[in-house]
């Protein structure tokens, strides 16, 4: 049984058993986690001065 065929199903059922079903599939099926995004790290003044001076500001 494909999630094509669920579908076609469920979107014929009445709203209170729409209900049931998703709380029942609630209880079964665990979330996808969301992978979480690291932080980057916050330059300092004087790094952010050097790194300007040293690539934007250099004599090629």
């Amino acid at each position: 049984m494909t999630a094509e065929n669920i579908y076609s199903t469920a979107i014929h059922l009445p709203q209170k058993e729409i209900e049931k079903l998703y709380i029942m599939l609630g209880e079964k099926v665990n979330p996808i986690p969301h992978l979480k995004k690291s932080k980057r790290q916050s330059l300092t003044r004087h790094e952010a001065i050097s790194n300007l001076l040293k690539n934007v500001f250099s004599k090629r």
